[in-house]
């Protein structure tokens, strides 16, 4: 089954963008809905102090949500987005973690990178809107999200801005730096985000041949 997706190249890591199928969007979320009713279910799942983001909560997936179709899902994405990059297949995707992040008013993520090879970061539900700036501000980055490579130069621009929309998800190799704004309104900015690792000639560089 052949993907519908964009490829984003303002610099020089890709990023692409995909589309999770609602109904998995609707999985995940109730998911993370009956999980925070649960108090000690949610602390066991809780991973934020391992993470970056300065957040209220985020919730490790486990195997069992992850089984079967969430997994072929991103395997696939991966699968396209790889192939679309480099033409080159990959024949392994090992998904090493995935981890869903819950982000309220004044909170943010501070730029950082992730593990493994291919990252992901989608979206499961947002507030109705991300909150106004201050007055004479053409620009509003509320909660937003800036994937940064390299800096500003003549023709070319470091960043790339990403407006989130529920079930999109955007793939990009791990080191790629991201950082996601603030926002000043009530309601939730809940994401997903997963590390993955791939056949290791493709992505170490070393092992593969010039000549």
């Amino acid at each position: 089954m052949s993907e519908k997706f964009e490829i984003l190249r303002p610099f020089g890591p890709p990023i692409a963008k995909f589309k999770i199928p609602l109904r998995l969007v609707k999985k995940i979320n109730n998911f993370v809905d009956e999980t925070i009713k649960d108090k000690n279910k949610s602390l066991s799942l809780d991973v934020g102090s391992k993470l970056s983001g300065q957040v209220s909560q985020e919730i490790a997936l486990p195997k069992e949500i992850m089984e079967d179709e969430i997994i072929e899902l991103f395997s696939r994405f991966t699968i396209s987005y790889v192939k679309e990059t480099l033409n080159q297949k990959i024949n392994h995707f090992n998904l090493i973690q995935c981890w869903v992040v819950r982000q309220f008013k004044n909170e943010y993520n501070p730029i950082h990178w992730h593990t493994g090879h291919i990252s992901g970061a989608g979206w499961l539900r947002l507030p109705k809107s991300f909150g106004k700036v201050g007055k004479k501000k053409n620009y509003n980055p509320n909660g937003k999200i800036n994937f940064i490579h390299g800096s500003k130069q003549f023709l070319s621009n470091p960043r790339q801005e990403v407006i989130p929309a529920v079930g999109d998800i955007c793939l990009f190799p791990h080191y790629l730096m991201h950082e996601v704004y603030p926002f000043n309104t009530d309601g939730e900015r809940r994401s997903i985000s997963f590390n993955a690792l791939i056949d290791d000639d493709l992505f170490n560089l070393s092992k593969i041949k010039t000549a």
